[in-house]
């Protein structure tokens, strides 16, 4: 089974996780617009605020240790701009480097 998960962070972060849980064969592929994958949404304020003073901090996972945790193919940096259902496709576009 294929499966792509449009978008990271928490919902897809945590979409692809369980769907690697529930098939430890399927490939997953995660595409993620931005340039981060997962970070802490909640520290946000406390950065801002300088509590947090160093942004990497509120990065919580990277590609790579998806990839290397959850065999997860992670793209960040890859925008979806169409899904063809029928045809089972999805159109990105590469937004690298930022």
């Amino acid at each position: 089974m294929k499966i792509v998960m449009i978008g990271g962070v928490a919902g897809g972060a945590s979409t692809a996780a369980r769907a690697r849980r529930l098939d430890e064969q399927a490939e997953i592929v995660v595409l993620e617009r931005d340039h981060y994958v997962s970070y802490a949404n909640c520290g946000l304020p406390y950065h801002i605020s300088g509590v947090i003073p160093e942004r990497e901090q509120l990065l919580v996972q990277t590609p790579e240790k998806l990839k290397q945790n959850l065999n997860l193919d992670v793209r960040v940096g890859h925008e979806v701009t169409a899904i063809d259902r029928d045809a089972k496709l999805v159109h990105v576009c590469n937004s690298w480097p930022p």
